[in-house]
């Protein structure tokens, strides 16, 4: 019966598609700062499969020990690559001391059924029963994410589910493989045979390689997008939080208090006098001053609170659950956390202006509004103090 397929042809198609993912993948993990985890495994497991597949369309005509050691040593390295590179992407740290044990006696198996005893079967279940067991931990990274980052907004978790789906999908394939070439015969059933069943194997196996690795470019799409959305959430010059994420925050407080009317309040913070200090010492000194007292202030501050700059020398502070007394408290214990300076850097004080959450209220903008004339009130007063509107 002729054959309706090309083997050979769906191997190289597969090869080419996933050595061009795999090439976007390597560049991707050199252009990008701050590196993105994970990505140069993931663009070497592709590589290595790119060479593997073009291998196998070379067998009968390159030797065998390139065709097979070669090919089947380069799979191997690859699905363990794939596995180490996501659980290195979410933070996870694989162990491989007993991996390397298994690739040792997988990679003995592969050579002792190629040049002493000359079996199919022997290969298929060597070959094959390692890639299943890097699958399956490979798999177990994705649901340990999972399960992590549950409650989390679904679109950050889009890559996730999808490569995680494909690999557990692929996972199953090679263990069905694993499972026939351990139960029946498999004379006649190589790799490139145009039977149905092994036309059904390698159909799955070259799909599931070309979709986990458009799940990599997802993954990886998603942590570049993400790191632009810290990047606009940070001040660059201190660390702490910028206009964007405390108005973001604090319109989620605002609606939340609108929900249960759970307190909430606001300090407005600014450092007296510090233009001074920029054209005595220096916009370098005054750098690390700023600096300096945000340190200082996220010392001082509980876990809880948000504390951002809103530019400048200004800055703002969102205390959850707390009262207007409460937070006066706070703002007592703040003046005296700001005057607190290194040896090599001029003191500094601060005016802070604070109100708290009101019914009335119609935005958070009214919240704001209150802070900041209790602020330009307490600059009048003097400046060096705290003061409540």
């Amino acid at each position: 019966m002729t054959p309706t397929y090309d083997p050979k042809t769906l191997l190289m198609l597969a090869s080419v598609l996933t050595g061009v993912m795999g090439s976007v993948l390597l560049l991707m993990a050199r252009a990008t700062t701050p590196r993105i985890p994970g990505v140069r495994y993931w663009a070497a497991g592709s590589l290595l499969t790119t060479v593997a597949g073009v291998l196998i369309t070379l067998r009968g005509v390159a030797p065998v020990w390139l065709t097979y050691t070669v090919e089947n040593t380069a799979a191997m390295l690859a699905y363990t690559l794939f596995w180490i590179g996501s659980a290195k992407h979410f933070g996870q740290q694989p162990k491989l001391k007993g991996w390397v044990v298994l690739f040792v006696l997988a990679w003995i198996g592969q050579t002792y059924y190629t040049y002493v005893e000359d079996s199919l079967r022997g290969r298929y279940w060597s070959l094959t029963g390692y890639v299943f067991a890097a699958s399956l931990m490979h798999a177990l990274v994705f649901a340990q994410e999972i399960y992590r980052s549950r409650g989390a907004h679904g679109q950050r978790l889009l890559g996730v589910f999808f490569t995680g789906f494909w690999v557990s999908f692929s996972s199953l394939v090679f263990g069905a493989r694993w499972l026939h070439a351990i139960l029946e015969p498999q004379d006649g059933q190589s790799m490139l045979d145009s039977s149905w069943l092994q036309a059904l194997y390698l159909g799955t196996f070259s799909f599931g390689l070309v979709i986990v690795n458009i799940g990599f470019l997802l993954l990886a799409s998603e942590r570049i997008r993400r790191n632009f959305e810290d990047l606009a959430m940070t001040d660059t010059l201190t660390g702490v939080r910028s206009r964007r994420a405390v108005v973001d925050a604090a319109s989620d407080l605002f609606q939340r208090s609108k929900r249960s009317r759970e307190p909430f309040a606001v300090l407005s913070i600014d450092l007296d006098h510090f233009k001074a200090i920029n054209d005595q010492f220096g916009h370098q000194i005054g750098d690390r001053v700023l600096q300096a007292f945000c340190r200082r202030m996220e010392d001082a501050l509980r876990q809880s609170d948000v504390f951002g700059r809103l530019g400048g020398e200004e800055f703002i502070v969102l205390l959850p659950a707390t009262t207007m007394a409460q937070a006066g408290e706070l703002a007592n214990r703040l003046l005296l956390a700001a005057v607190t300076s290194e040896p090599d850097l001029p003191g500094v004080t601060v005016s802070i202006g604070y109100t708290d959450w009101r019914v009335a209220d119609a935005s958070v903008d009214d919240i704001f509004n209150r802070a900041d004339r209790a602020l330009y009130a307490a600059k009048s007063a003097g400046r060096n103090r705290a003061m409540h509107c």
